[in-house]
């Protein structure tokens, strides 16, 4: 399950996006109305059923297509149990059409996690193998860019500007730097059982940025702060802050 704030048609404030066994991908119009109040539509604005295999993961982002004269458009990403990555173009206008098919390699484990950059362009795949990596959307073309072993099978993944941080089985959690070109640093840093010293496998991963706005913080030079949630298969939630060093 994943959300997008708007695009792909249906005329509400997002689209949310669905993966199932049956290797169908759904996009609903949902709506959040003052005061949080959130409606979704009964009936999906899209179907799309390109992939072929049991969907694991989806994610969705905005683009802002043919220079804003087709309005905005959900890039919709699945990563299936098999491996394949799929990713479709759903516009505001009803069209809908795969742009990308990346099709399953003989031992390369199931597509467990897929995340969208902020800005739309940049998304990244994490697969069973330990294998991540990274994908440029260009026009109506995704290429692949950087690729990357964290040595554990890749259970989720966030992007934060610069850093993708991934959680793995192990139950340690990855920071990968991202450069220029969405280029992976080939030495990421690793924190060991995140979770709890039974380092329990990492289900789902989150970072947020608080950023000072008061006029006092401001004056006081605060920095932003970035605080990262873990989830792990025992139920366990970790919150952490990321600090430089």
């Amino acid at each position: 399950l994943d959300a997008a704030t708007t695009g792909g048609g249906g005329g509400g404030t997002h689209v949310m996006v669905t993966g199932s066994w049956d290797a169908t991908v759904k996009v609903w119009s949902a709506t959040v109305a003052p005061g949080e109040t959130v409606s979704i539509d009964r009936e999906p604005v899209a179907e799309l059923f390109d992939a072929d295999s049991p969907v694991v993961c989806v994610a969705a982002t905005d683009v802002l297509w043919g220079g804003g004269t087709r309005g905005m458009t959900a890039a919709v990403c699945a990563g299936c149990s098999d491996g394949t990555v799929v990713v479709w173009l759903c516009h505001d206008d009803g069209a809908k059409e795969v742009i990308y098919k990346e099709e399953p390699k003989r031992g390369g484990g199931p597509c467990s996690a897929v995340a969208w950059a902020s800005g739309g362009t940049v998304l990244f795949a994490g697969f069973g193998t330990g294998r991540v990596v990274s994908y440029s959307l260009q026009g109506t073309a995704l290429r692949p860019l950087s690729r990357l072993s964290v040595g554990s099978p890749v259970q989720c993944l966030a992007a934060s500007e610069e850093n993708l941080l991934v959680g793995c089985s192990d139950g340690g959690l990855r920071l990968i730097p991202v450069g220029d070109g969405a280029r992976f640093d080939s030495n990421p840093r690793l924190w060991r059982a995140v979770n709890g010293p039974s380092s329990p496998s990492l289900s789902s991963v989150c970072v947020g940025l608080l950023i000072p706005t008061t006029t006092a913080a401001v004056a006081g030079r605060r920095r932003r702060r970035v605080f990262c949630a873990t989830g792990a298969d025992d139920g366990t939630v970790t919150l952490s802050e990321l600090k430089e060093v």
